[in-house]
């Protein structure tokens, strides 16, 4: 009980500051987010050292910081995409400076290195995106999108928990994810779609069938980003990505569902909205 009314507070606090930042504009949104990136990638290889693999951490972090203010820049057009071509030299100073580091299995390193910035720094940085959005020809900070997201994994999480406690009797990934149950996904889904609903409300410009679409994929892609994440929290053994949050574990649990929703919210809003 002493364990719920900790994790109920602590993510209560998260939620508001998170919010807080992104209602209060792009730059608050900007300097959170780049934060939290970049400690989630310090989490993700800090595990990698806890499988027994070196790699680079400070070259990553400064190429992921790098990465999502390129990433931001643009989305807000102050910059063009051909920003991008200065992370060329970075990424591939990785192997020259594997070359000094002395350490075993080099390939692994630099492989876990760049996969770092794959799996937890470009989810980040199509955040920006999402931000700075284009309405009416014109490219402006929206936060409502990324309002909406959030709160469709925190919706779901709190639907998939309760209906999969309650009801849960089919796993749905057992080998990775005992608890987890298709019971607790249909959860999942009903209560993102409530928010759905109740988003319309709040943001009456944007769609019924766009919020629906939108929840529908946060869902899928959220339970599957935590499962992938647990996949690899399983095979170092480790219960939590970190220590980041009393009864939350690390950034990387907290932003599991995020590290695959958003690359595909932003495929489907870039390509098919």
């Amino acid at each position: 009980m002493k364990e719920l009314h900790t994790r109920t507070i602590w993510g209560f606090l998260f939620a508001t500051v998170l919010t807080a930042s992104i209602l209060w504009g792009p730059l608050s949104f900007a300097i959170l987010f780049l934060i939290i990136s970049g400690f989630a990638l310090r989490e993700f290889y800090i595990l990698c050292r806890v499988a027994g693999y070196s790699p680079q951490l400070y070259p990553g972090l400064i190429a992921g910081a790098l990465l999502f203010i390129l990433s931001f820049l643009t989305a807000e057009q102050q910059i063009n995409y051909n920003a991008f071509y200065y992370m060329l030299p970075v990424i591939y100073a990785f192997p020259v400076f594997e070359l000094f580091r002395k350490k075993k299995d080099p390939v692994a390193n630099l492989a876990l290195t760049v996969f770092g910035l794959v799996y937890v720094t470009i989810p980040f940085a199509l955040l920006n995106f999402l931000a700075f959005s284009e309405i009416d020809g014109l490219v402006k900070y929206h936060y409502e999108l990324l309002i909406s997201l959030f709160i469709f994994v925190w919706a779901s999480d709190s639907g998939a928990y309760i209906l999969g406690v309650r009801f849960g009797r089919h796993r749905l990934f057992e080998r990775i994810s005992p608890k987890k149950s298709w019971e607790g996904l249909m959860g999942g889904i009903f209560t993102a779609l409530i928010a759905a609903w109740m988003l319309t409300l709040i943001f009456p410009h944007y769609p019924l069938h766009l919020l629906v679409v939108m929840a529908i994929l946060v869902v899928i892609a959220g339970t599957v980003g935590d499962l992938i994440e647990s996949m690899i929290k399983r095979s170092i053994g480790v219960k939590d990505s970190g220590k980041f949050m009393p009864g939350h574990g690390g950034l990387l649990d907290r932003f599991d569902s995020i590290l695959l929703a958003s690359p595909v919210i932003y495929f489907v809003f870039r390509f098919f909205l």
